[in-house]
């Protein structure tokens, strides 16, 4: 009787325990969203876990069903992508990436070889650094120097020209505006020349009238004003 109690608890523990589960998807979109979030927050948990425990470098990827990104990485995830790219390129890849790498590395010491070639022309060019050329290389230095000098001295001159021709442009422009200025400034007087001959024959008449005011009667005076005035406007109109 004992046994068969036993065994009737053991049988009614099991009944009790948790079932198992189906893996199919969940219909029900909370219950979906329950699901995921305790796996996935149990997830992240076990494998940060694995990697304190074991020493372990773990990435993990989650998207959520909202597309909603989750990830762990350890030490770090770019650690981790960096290495399964480098464990998962096919070998033909491998060998171009290395034939590459050494293809830069030969560029890369022509490109230095002449940067110090041309470093050393440009020293010998100031004059430094002659001691170690040759009889054969001075002279062809020389050579280029003199052929530079040429062109410097062509270039200056022909600089001096076109200034000179710039300053001879406007000097002529200059006098082209005095011209322009004497002959207005003659026309203008020209103008003015009728009324100041008015002006003076008044100034002479009115002297005279002052002289002989005593023997020209008063009925006068106001006529010959009056021809002086008319002239005068005559003269300005």
């Amino acid at each position: 009787m004992r046994e068969e109690k036993i065994i009737n608890r053991m049988g009614r523990g099991r009944g009790r325990g948790r079932g198992k589960i189906h893996m199919k998807r969940i219909a029900n979109p909370v219950s979906r969203q329950v699901t995921f979030s305790k796996r996935k927050a149990g997830l992240l948990k076990k494998a940060h876990e694995l990697s304190i425990l074991c020493d372990a470098e773990i990435g993990l990827i989650i998207f959520s069903p909202s597309g909603k990104l989750y990830d762990f990485g350890s030490p770090n995830l770019a650690r981790i992508l960096g290495r399964y790219q480098e464990f998962s390129a096919p070998r033909e890849y491998c060998i171009q990436k290395d034939e590459n790498i050494e293809m830069l590395r030969l560029e890369l010491e022509k490109l230095e070889n002449l940067t110090s070639t041309l470093g050393k022309k440009q020293r010998n060019i100031t004059g430094e650094e002659l001691d170690s050329l040759t009889l054969k290389e001075i002279r062809s230095l020389e050579h280029h120097l003199n052929i530079g000098a040429n062109k410097i001295r062509s270039r200056k001159e022909k600089i001096f020209v076109e200034n000179i021709e710039s300053l001879q442009r406007e000097a002529r422009s200059c006098e082209e505006d005095n011209a322009a200025l004497r002959k207005r400034l003659a026309r203008d007087w020209k103008v003015l020349e009728g009324p100041i001959k008015v002006m003076d024959i008044v100034n002479d008449h009115q002297l005279e009238e002052d002289r002989d005011e005593d023997a020209t009667p008063p009925q006068t005076r106001p006529v010959v004003m009056r021809a002086c005035e008319a002239s005068l406007n005559l003269s300005l109109s």
